[in-house]
């Protein structure tokens, strides 16, 4: 697992705080006393912020914000700070990030927003339904050709006695839906020995 990052920058007052409360944080915590330093990092590394926090004061938080997106950044507008507070809002922000990772599947040239259930890519959007949203990334997840048996079992949760023809309806509908949106008639491919989605 990732360790949970605190980038702190230019912000004295709250360094002397974490000093002595650091052993109860679970956090690995990183200082910045030039904002150069910080903003370089993140140039140089995209992937330099993920799951991490960066403690800000106001007069810096406008050209922090230039540089990513806000759900990295908490403001610290005054003091006295109450820790506890700290904490929450940081925790809350590094959930919220879980939360956006997890929730956007890429796939292809394509990402699928899971807690929206839209497939888009630059061009188009697609609303699903949950039942496709389930097909597609059970068969994104497996990548190699799946038996209609299969997905009738672990996607739609049926015994055999539901009649396959009714799970290859369902499939033949959300590739004419994402045949019709993006023009992609190979998004789920159909095989001898099953349904893929070829990376």
């Amino acid at each position: 697992m990732l360790s949970q990052k605190l980038h702190i920058l230019n912000i004295p007052e709250l360094d002397n705080i974490i000093i002595e409360i650091k052993d109860y944080f679970n956090y690995e915590i990183q200082y910045y006393n030039e904002k150069k330093d910080l903003l370089n990092k993140i140039d140089k590394n995209e992937k330099f912020l993920q799951n991490s926090i960066i403690l800000v004061n106001k007069k810096d938080f406008p050209s922090i914000k230039n540089k990513t997106n806000e759900k990295y950044i908490y403001c610290i507008t005054k003091f006295p700070l109450k820790i506890s507070n700290l904490i929450d809002q940081v925790n809350a922000r590094l959930i919220q990030q879980k939360f956006l990772v997890q929730s956007n599947i890429n796939i292809k040239e394509y990402i699928l927003d899971v807690n929206s259930r839209i497939l888009w890519n630059k061009n188009h959007q697609l609303k699903l339904t949950e039942r496709e949203i389930d097909t597609i990334i059970f068969l994104h997840k497996e990548n190699k050709p799946v038996k209609v048996d299969i997905l009738q079992n672990k996607v739609w949760k049926y015994s055999n006695d539901l009649e396959t023809h009714t799970v290859e309806t369902h499939i033949y509908r959300l590739r004419k839906k994402i045949k019709e949106t993006f023009n992609d008639d190979n998004f789920i491919k159909s095989k001898k020995d099953g349904y893929i989605i070829n990376e």
